[in-house]
């Protein structure tokens, strides 16, 4: 993630009142902070000292500050103390600093004394809590430094930082520098902690938590590493701490740097909006996310657990070292940390496949990017709320799916050194979009510099149109690119969107690349293939339309000839071919039943995704048994051969794929997996170890949709004598996905009482308005109680209840949630309230195209 802080000169009020940025003319350089929190009275004061760089001589200074009473302010400058009276603009965020004489340019320093409130909104200095007891810890990314003490809170704006923090005498404290000094404060029942200088960085980097922390702790390449958590939860640090010693090693070699800072801590906190904070050389993590119990894990929170840590670790170089000048590059450092994530954890697990993680994710963002409300990659921030827009699926899965397509494009050992080039270009500084494609063009010798924009500054995805004609023994192929709409109307109508797309062409014993750079381009492919694939391991980032006869002569061989990333993004184009109308829903699942065979976990998993879609949307509640049998007869072939009962010999694919299979046949009302999903729940319940931890949640999944109310009481008494945080989250999400309506009413009851942390209510929400049985139930909760929960509710970008919100399909439901956001804001997740009124619409329009071959289909 990134981070920022100016301090900047103001010239005039007009400049002021006219935006949310700061001026450039003051720049600060150091802050030496002090900050006392009270965890007791929920309050807390401070006081810094900020030494800034004057560009010119002005009688006023703007700073953000937001939530802060500011008790007394002066300037030092010139040898000279001037006071300052103070001027609040809310609205922007902001205070001002006007002296009575001018400043002159140079050196001055800004005095501060503050106070603000502990709160209990996941941002600023806040309070997090347990069953135990409260915490107090940050979250600054993006604009929520200003709720702990003023500063220049823009990432352009880096400086170093001297901290000092009192806490009660039984707790200690974690920050961007090691504790230097522990020294008696005033109150003999506390301490002050003071911390080494930190690196220089943004503010949104700077990073404060107060508690009774305890670590595990080792040292990789001479650097210190600690996982550190509440008491209670030590025990589950080791697994975050050998992901990090794997992820340092290979990033120490990768970026050709070593961890350029001197330790290295993970804080595992009870109350998180994000999964994960890059804070620099102290990470936090919710605490789902980092700890885990090994002995009762699930093969998917070992991979999730194992990216999520690596991601952050990323950051340390390419978003902490070299940080984005602003808002709108975030892409650069979330979209580079996702693709980056994957790769150490390959090279430690190369059996979790997760190459075929990542061809999902790209083909699962394909399908978001495939709507007129998306945005293009680099965006234009300028509020808070559209800062906090910025991180979403296009910023973080659009963004590396696109660097994988360029590392295809140079080569993974080209691609490096352009990386390495960047970092050590702008260590300990600022850089842009340009910066970084630049650097990658002067290593390749290609026209990256033309390529990227393409894909960063301009919306949506491009379709390639692909079709191939032979005379005598050679072969051309001819393409034409337009962009991707899932909306039939708009992709009919055209757009003038023009992209410069590397494409790799897998065919028949052969391959072929070219750089599409034209609307309409052809491209020799030697002798004519009797197959071509036109996405060589799925690292494009375009959907491929084939013509008929060429899709069914992939579809014959994808099985033996095309890779697990392939095939799926085969499922992924033809589905999307399907939806706006080019291919017969009976195309698609004439592919379907071609890939009876497949036993990678990522293509099964879409594939079922699809196919429930289709379930959903087009076939008729009286047809829907008939349906449920071809889906079983899909996936049963798999079902045979791995059993449902686990195996010592089990390899963690295996073991991935059962639990799936267990879900995917448990919804389509498979006897037999819905008996052995109601036995594991019993066994659960009554001894949580005696489950294979994979298998723990599909099976309380299907437990739960195919249960009744005395299944919902057992499950609602064993809730609260959870003996983990792991067991009180299966436990809850089980409760949220029942069929009965009155019993969704009962689970959104815990919200009130208090039984579901914050950090949860996205998900909640999320499984709520997906079940069709209870999503009726969760809006109305919505909607009443919409004026608490917006903040909550719509937290990462929208990523929450607002976007699952486009699972509906109907007219009526449309205008409902329509109107209701005509009414009440969504802060941040505007964009994401479009997209799903525009998911709603494509539905819709689907249920008009297909439905008849969808009837004709089920007659046959």
């Amino acid at each position: 993630m990134r981070i920022l802080a100016a301090l900047l000169l103001l010239p005039a009020l007009n400049n002021f009142a006219g935006g949310q940025r700061l001026p450039a003319s003051v720049v600060p350089s150091h802050y030496k902070l002090f900050i006392d929190p009270n965890i007791e009275t929920q309050s807390f004061s401070g006081e810094e000292t900020i030494d800034v760089q004057l560009g010119r001589a002005s009688k006023e200074i703007v700073l953000n500050s937001l939530d802060l009473e500011v008790s007394s302010a002066e300037v030092i400058a010139g040898g000279k103390a001037r006071p300052a009276q103070l001027s609040y603009d809310a609205p922007n965020e902001m205070i001002r600093l006007v002296v009575a004489d001018a400043l002159p340019p140079g050196p001055a320093a800004l005095h501060l004394k503050f106070s603000g409130k502990l709160t209990a909104g996941l941002r600023g200095l806040y309070l997090s809590k347990t069953a135990r007891r409260t915490y107090a810890v940050t979250q600054f990314e993006g604009t929520y430094a200003r709720m702990m003490f003023p500063a220049f809170d823009e990432p352009g704006f880096k400086a170093t930082f001297d901290l000092t923090v009192v806490a009660d005498k039984q707790d200690t404290a974690i920050s961007n520098g090691h504790i230097i000094r522990d020294a008696p404060a005033a109150d003999p029942t506390r301490h002050a902690l003071t911390f080494s200088t930190s690196p220089r960085m943004s503010t949104y980097l700077v990073a404060l938590a107060v508690g009774d922390w305890q670590c595990l702790e080792r040292k990789v390449d001479a650097v210190p590493i600690r996982v550190c958590a509440v008491p209670e939860s030590k025990d589950k640090a080791q697994f975050a701490l050998d992901v990090a010693t794997h992820s340092m090693q290979f990033y120490n070699q990768w970026y050709g740097i070593k961890y350029p800072f001197g330790k290295l801590d993970m804080l595992a906190i009870p109350d998180y909006e994000w999964g994960g904070m890059e804070n620099t050389a102290s990470i936090f993590y919710r605490d789902t996310a980092l700890l885990l119990d090994e002995a009762t894990a699930s093969v998917f929170s070992r991979r999730s657990h194992a990216t999520v840590i690596a991601h952050e670790i990323a950051h340390q170089w390419f978003g902490d070292l070299v940080t984005a000048a602003w808002w709108d590059d975030i892409w650069l450092n979330e979209g580079f940390a996702t693709w980056m994530q994957a790769k150490p954890i390959e090279a430690w697990h190369p059996e979790w496949h997760l190459e075929d993680d990542v061809a999902a994710t790209t083909q699962q963002i394909i399908g978001l990017d495939s709507l007129s409300a998306t945005r293009a990659i680099h965006g234009d921030p300028k509020t808070p709320a559209e800062i906090k827009e910025m991180f979403d699926g296009i910023t973080y899965e659009k963004g590396g799916a696109v660097l994988s397509m360029l590392e295809s494009y140079v080569g993974p050992e080209v691609f490096r050194k352009g990386v390495n080039a960047y970092l050590r270009a702008h260590a300990n500084g600022n850089a842009t979009s340009a910066d970084f494609w630049q650097a990658e063009t002067q290593v390749s010798g290609k026209p990256v510099d033309q390529l990227m924009p393409t894909f960063v500054l301009q919306p949506g995805v491009p379709m390639l149109t692909v079709s191939s004609s032979c005379n005598g023994d050679k072969a051309q192929a001819a393409f034409t690119q337009q962009r991707f709409f899932l909306s039939p109307e708009r992709l009919n109508a055209g757009s003038p969107e023009q992209w410069q797309i590397p494409v790799c062409m897998k065919l028949e014993g052969n391959e072929a690349c070219s750089l599409v750079t034209a609307k309409k381009q052809e491209a020799s492919l030697g002798q004519c293939p009797a197959w071509l694939f036109a996405n060589r391991n799925a690292k494009g980032y375009y959907r491929v339309d084939y013509t008929q006869a060429e899709l069914n002569a992939v579809a014959r061989v994808a099985e033996s000839q095309l890779n697990a990333p392939e095939r799926i993004a085969l499922i992924e184009d033809t589905w999307a071919t399907t939806r706006v109308g080019k291919n017969s829903v009976v195309d698609f699942l004439g592919l379907a039943q071609a890939l009876r065979s497949e036993r990678d976990l990522a293509a099964i998993n879409l594939l079922a995704a699809d196919l429930e879609y289709l379930s959903a949307s087009l076939v008729p509640e009286k047809e829907s048994a008939h349906f449920n049998e071809f889906v079983r007869k899909q996936f049963e072939a798999n079902e045979r051969d791995l059993g449902w009962t686990a195996r010592s010999g089990d390899s963690d694919e295996q073991k991935a794929v059962r639990a799936s299979l267990l879900g995917i046949l448990g919804r389509s009302g498979d006897p037999e997996a819905v008996a052995t999903a109601r036995a594991l729940v019993q066994s659960y319940i009554k001894d949580p170890a005696s489950v294979e931890g994979t298998l723990v949640a599909p099976a309380f999944a299907t437990a739960a949709a195919q249960g009744d109310a005395g299944l919902y009481e057992q499950i609602s008494a064993a809730l609260p004598k959870a003996r983990s945080t792991g067991e009180y989250n299966t436990y809850l999400f089980a409760l949220a996905q029942f069929s009965q309506a009155n019993l969704a009413e009962r689970t959104l009851a815990l919200v009130d009482a208090g039984k579901v942390r914050q950090q949860q209510y996205p998900l909640l929400f999320s499984v709520l308005l997906a079940n069709t049985h209870t999503q009726d139930a969760a809006w109305a909760y919505l909607k009443e109680h919409w004026s608490d929960l917006a903040e909550k509710v719509t937290s990462f970008g929208g990523r929450g209840a607002v976007s699952t919100l486009g699972n509906f399909c109907s007219d009526e439901r449309r205008t409902d949630v329509a109107q209701f956001f005509q009414q009440h804001p969504a802060p941040g997740a505007q964009r994401t309230v479009n997209q799903s009124l525009e998911r709603i619409d494509n539905c819709i329009e689907f249920k008009k195209i297909q439905q008849q071959n969808m009837d004709s289909w089920m007659q046959k």
